[in-house]
């Protein structure tokens, strides 16, 4: 897809009122009309967690869970059956959020999917709001799914989470599409916060499955105001494509993490692609790589200092990066044809990094051989109630 024709699908995805045509912030704009709904009770009807629940527990054979337009006011996570179909009126019609004045520094998620079985698991047109104050303490998340195999999470919003607006966790596969992720982050947790977070199950396969469904995707979404827009570890495969990222603060836009801070092992593989990265707070740093494999192609990256910055894991304890190679670092990274503004275009190295990561051993400025992007769009992401048929590269 181009990247015109994103922006215009993301101005659909929307349903912004009276929106004749993609503003230049939809994210923004959203953002201010959910204010706006929530400071108006009267304008919302209420709801809570608890009713939220009775109709997950109420659905059918088909496991479909009609969540209808309104402001439920969410104090203890909802659990989700794997297999269950959970829409909402849209991400502007059926909010879930979190109340600053009873719902501080709570660390548990919006909704919680979990559970194993091959039906597909959906969440579709909801907005997920945390607590906007960002000296909040709450290590929250909107949603965490946990070993699914077979999710889809489409045309949501996602605000104000200490952790993360999605986690997955284990073996979760499945795609992340057409939703928004807005200022995730927390100055009253060490700046934590992210869009997405990809956990593994640790594993550190011989083949990583690159170019297949084996992974966890994000394709299509709006990132404004986050940390990372995505970060993994244990052993995490991603695929963040065609996505668009803007005003990143306090680290890099897009990363993934080495071995370290509790996990004992790193990302194992990346493939990031046909993305616009954009406008940063944070200049320092736009795609920032610390371990693990991959490809990043056909990226656009404008306004960083370092576009592209491979890095040894800075947690990995100093005993396993004494000498070559430091454990779970790039190894077989390969980058090539990202169109760089404002910055070196070749890949710089982080100082700690020099004598680690050396070109045409441990990452490669040419197209990987016999490398294939899995189809787009992900075949699980078409289909849905929010759906507008909008064009595929």
């Amino acid at each position: 897809m181009k990247k015109e024709l994103l922006l215009v699908a993301l101005g659909i995805a929307l349903f912004l009122a009276g929106c004749g045509q993609a503003p230049d912030e939809p994210a923004r704009d959203l953002q201010a009309k959910l204010a706006a709904v929530l400071d108006g009770p009267a304008q919302c009807p209420s709801g809570t967690s608890a009713d939220v629940q009775v109709l997950i527990n109420a659905a059918g054979p088909d496991g479909v869970v009609q969540i209808p337009a309104g402001c439920y006011e969410i104090t203890d996570s909802v659990g989700i059956p794997a297999g269950k179909r959970v829409f909402g009126a849209g991400m502007d019609k059926t909010i879930l959020y979190r109340n600053p004045d009873r719902s501080r520094d709570r660390d548990r998620p919006i909704f919680w999917v979990f559970g194993r079985g091959e039906s597909e698991t959906q969440v579709s047109g909801i907005a997920f709001l945390g607590v906007r104050d960002t000296n909040d303490k709450g290590e929250d998340y909107g949603i965490v799914l946990s070993n699914i195999p077979n999710f889809r999470v489409d045309h949501c919003y996602f605000e104000s989470f200490g952790w993360a607006g999605v986690r997955t966790e284990g073996m979760s596969r499945g795609v992340i599409d057409h939703s928004v992720f807005v200022d995730n982050f927390k100055k009253g947790i060490d700046n934590l916060g992210y869009g997405v977070v990809v956990y593994g199950a640790n594993q550190w396969p011989d083949d990583p499955g690159a170019g297949t469904a084996d992974a966890v995707f994000v394709e299509d979404s709006l990132f404004v105001g986050n940390r990372h827009a995505i970060a993994s570890s244990g052993g995490a495969h991603y695929v963040f494509r065609y996505n668009r990222v803007q005003r990143n603060v306090i680290a890099c836009s897009v990363d993934a993490h080495g071995l370290g801070f509790g996990w004992s092992r790193g990302t194992r593989y990346v493939e990031i692609y046909g993305n616009t990265v954009e406008e940063p707070v944070y200049k320092e740093c736009g795609i920032g790589i610390r371990g693990g494999d991959g490809v990043i192609f056909g990226n656009t990256l404008r306004g960083f200092g370092k576009p592209i910055l491979l890095i040894v894991e800075w947690g990995t304890p100093d005993r396993l990066k004494s000498s070559y190679p430091a454990a779970d670092q790039i190894r077989d990274l390969w980058i090539w044809d990202n169109q760089i503004q404002g910055g070196p275009s070749v890949p710089q190295i982080d100082q700690e990094a020099k004598g680690f990561i050396e070109q045409g051993r441990d990452y490669f400025t040419q197209p990987k051989p016999r490398y294939e992007p899995y189809p787009y769009p992900h075949p699980l992401a078409t289909g849905g109630p929010f759906d507008t048929g909008t064009a595929s590269p």
